[in-house]
């Protein structure tokens, strides 16, 4: 029998090393860190509360009422796990600057509010029993929504809010006047502001637009390359042909899908709610890649608008607060009054205060101190020190939302986390500069101070957002 040779043997082939696969990074889809790990911690597959599986058996097959409460105990089991998750922990100095915020605003309500209270109610503790009921709410909401992942806001929800906002705008306007405005719809137990829902509409829906185009937005297009070409030898029309395509992408849209908010709000009329959506707006677009150069003409249009407004009588009294805030004892028995009362309260209050509970202008001479005023009680009785301490604290706020925004990767988180941030910090701007006469009387409330329930609730449901924002980011801010 032959042998065969050994130099005849094929020779062996090295092994084909394989291509390494790139690890998917989760925290670029946050939302799949909600899923899996809430789904782990409740011995379910991976996927969520869309793939829970019950006893075997799939959980959307089930009808009635057992369906709904399957889903209600796995929304639940979801909810759970991730609050508890310490992977998935929210940003807890945010949380501590917001409940001292709260803590400090009730306890200041209530001295605010406690006189006028007894001499309208003929119960002290009318306000503040109310308006307790709604922060204790308000807490639990915005913890439920801290667990829910940011991007769930994203897409129909924008559009479902943003109808809903509009919806509520359109059938205030058909309801009953209360305090001679358009403003309010009577739940029978309390009444409820839509402006509110459409500020937290006007976030998600630049949040959702200048996501899907933010590349348009900053990069000027050009349909080939001849065209390209002969647009670039002058510097003159490539300039004016980018800021045609920017105007296109970034600010038509912008006025077209929020522009008949801003209308229905100023019919209400509220003023005060329309700056702070221009605000909150012009904020987003900046962000988003808005040119520079369209602000000083939305501004210019801005202020022709206001004074339409204004001196046309489509704000009745808008003439009129701009006469008080050019000399507020032009009607010092009038429309001069509040301003007139808030500036004794400030200077009254001198560096220290005098006293909590002690303030005097409290006492029937500032109109409604538990509202728009009640920054004037709170320099009266903790003085410029207790003052600025506040202010401090909206400053760290601010500083702190603003951080969680920019360390999250994803772009929508990150402008939804940028525009509820800006949307208190402005608010709270703009109720200082109105008590202390810096601009004309608005009648815009201070964040987590003013008397309000259902605006007490969304300022904290919003801030569940913010806390979910920075459960997402992988980048935890120090």
């Amino acid at each position: 029998m032959e042998r065969i040779s050994t130099d005849r043997l094929p020779e062996r082939q090295p092994s084909k090393k394989r291509k390494p696969s790139r690890r998917r990074v989760d925290y670029y889809e946050p939302q799949s860190m909600y899923s899996n790990e809430a789904a782990g911690k409740n011995g379910r597959r991976s996927g969520g509360a869309s793939t829970a599986v019950d006893s075997g058996r799939d959980t959307r097959a089930v009808k009635g009422d057992h369906a709904v409460m399957t889903w209600i105990r796995h929304t639940w089991s979801d909810m759970t796990g991730v609050f508890f998750n310490r992977r998935l922990a929210y940003d807890k100095p945010l949380a501590i600057i917001i409940l001292v915020l709260l803590g400090v605003g009730l306890l200041m309500m209530y001295s605010a509010s406690y006189a006028y209270a007894y001499h309208k109610m003929n119960d002290s503790t009318y306000y503040i029993r109310k308006q307790v009921v709604f922060a204790i709410v308000g807490v639990i909401l915005m913890f439920a929504v801290s667990t829910i992942p940011p991007h769930k806001f994203k897409g129909k929800w924008t559009y479902a809010i943003l109808a809903v906002s509009y919806g509520l705008l359109v059938l205030v306007l058909f309801l009953p006047k209360i305090q001679y405005v358009h403003r309010w719809i009577n739940l029978g137990f309390t009444t409820f502001q839509p402006s509110e829902i459409a500020k937290f509409a006007a976030i998600l829906w630049c949040a959702t637009y200048i996501t899907n185009n933010y590349k348009e937005m900053n990069v000027t297009g050009y349909p080939d390359v001849e065209t390209k070409a002969r647009i670039n030898r002058s510097k003159t029309v490539k300039w004016f042909y980018s800021m045609w395509q920017n105007f296109k992408v970034a600010v038509l849209p912008f006025a077209l899908a929020l522009g008949p908010m801003l209308a229905l709000i100023v019919v209400e009329p509220h003023l005060s709610c329309t700056i702070l959506v221009v605000l909150i707006i012009g904020t987003q677009m900046f962000v988003g890649g808005t040119k520079k150069a369209y602000f000083g003409f939305l501004g210019a249009l801005a202020v022709a608008a206001a004074y339409l407004v204004i001196y046309t009588d489509i704000v009745p009294y808008g003439s009129k607060r701009i006469n008080v805030w050019k000399d507020p004892f032009y009607d010092k028995l009038g429309d001069g009054w509040q301003n007139i009362q808030s500036l004794y309260a400030i200077s009254s209050g001198g560096l220290f205060g005098v006293g909590l509970g002690n303030s005097k202008q409290k006492y029937l001479y500032i109109s409604e101190p538990q509202n728009d005023f009640i920054f004037a009680v709170i320099c009266e009785e903790v003085g410029l020190v207790g003052a600025m301490l506040i202010i401090l604290l909206f400053v760290l706020f601010v500083w702190r939302g603003f951080a969680i925004s920019l360390a999250n990767p994803d772009r929508f988180s990150k402008l939804v986390g940028i525009g509820i941030t800006s949307q208190i910090g402005f608010q709270m701007i703009l109720n200082i500069c109105v008590v202390t006469k810096m601009v004309p009387n608005t009648g815009i409330s201070l964040p987590f101070f003013s008397y309000g329930g259902t605006s007490l609730m969304m300022l904290l449901m919003e801030i569940g957002v913010l806390l979910a924002i920075s459960r997402s980011s992988p980048n935890k801010v120090i």
